[in-house]
């Protein structure tokens, strides 16, 4: 009997691939009443609380590190999704993998008509635009709004952006960047009046405001905002680094210094 045997009796169809196989049958040992008590005890949004986690570390080891890395984590998303799988078709046994990835077929298909349909499309740009109209369409049909739909436990700079694009889909956009980066300003000289009126709550507000105005130039811009501004805290800690070595090398401490001193080390940094 292969070790995943006993976990596809009951009813789930086992995967074509036998690593898939070995995989699910690892995860109902696991979860077996002999099996791990953390695993036993992680509920449905326990494993998808750390898949967000691994997702993040996916996407780090993706852009700076190697194919090691990569497959390491690739592994660990698999890993869960599978898990998530597992434990979902413990009250629901129709949740099947192989269920998932008809879903999955079936949704992505029907997302490219240029493909598989009479549409066509000769650059990406045009290809968003059938899989945006694809998706208007299913939530029209399912009568939902323009924004349903979008998950609010998004990191919220995505979710700001998300739901940027989302009003963007149905027109409500502006005509050119001059009337976004004006209404940029706009916050931001809100925001100024703000804090002259010494209410924390507006304050508050109107800088809300202004990181979403932020966000949605990079938006118009077909900019990431997170790696925007992930260059720039990068960007940040390399120069705030460099002026820690040379104020540390010129004898000085930070507690010493004045702020116009500290200045001049951090023009130095940027300089270099």
């Amino acid at each position: 009997m292969a070790r995943g045997r006993g976990f596809y009796d009951r009813g789930m169809q086992e995967p074509a691939e036998p690593s898939l196989d070995r995989l699910f049958g690892l995860i109902a040992r696991l979860r077996g009443p002999d099996g791990c008590p953390w695993d036993r005890a992680q509920r449905l949004d326990d494993i998808l609380s750390d898949l967000i986690e691994e997702a993040y570390e996916l996407e780090w080891a993706g852009t700076h590190h190697g194919d090691a890395e990569l497959l390491d984590e690739m592994g660990d998303v698999l890993f869960l999704v599978c898990f998530a799988i597992s434990v979902r078709r413990e009250t629901m046994p129709s949740f099947t993998l192989d269920g998932v990835a008809a879903h999955a077929h079936d949704k992505i298909r029907a997302r490219h008509p240029h493909v598989f349909g009479d549409a066509r499309a000769s650059t990406p740009e045009e290809s968003i635009v059938h899989w945006e109209r694809a998706k208007a369409r299913e939530r029209s049909e399912g009568n939902a709004g323009a924004l349903a739909g979008v998950a609010g436990n998004l990191p919220p700079l995505r979710h700001a952006v998300k739901i940027q694009e989302r009003a963007a889909s149905v027109g409500f956009d502006w005509p050119e960047l001059s009337g976004v980066v004006a209404k940029l300003r706009e916050e931001i000289e809100e925001l100024e009046r703000a804090v002259a009126a010494g209410d924390r709550a507006h304050v508050e507000n109107e800088m809300g405001d202004v990181i979403f105005s932020a966000a949605n130039v990079c938006r118009f811009l077909k900019l990431d905002a997170d790696e925007a501004l992930q260059r720039s805290v990068s960007k940040f800690i390399r120069r705030f680094e460099w002026m820690e070595k040379w104020i540390a090398s010129d004898g000085k401490r930070f507690d010493a210094m004045t702020l116009d001193e500290m200045n001049a080390y951090w023009e130095r940094a940027k300089s270099a």
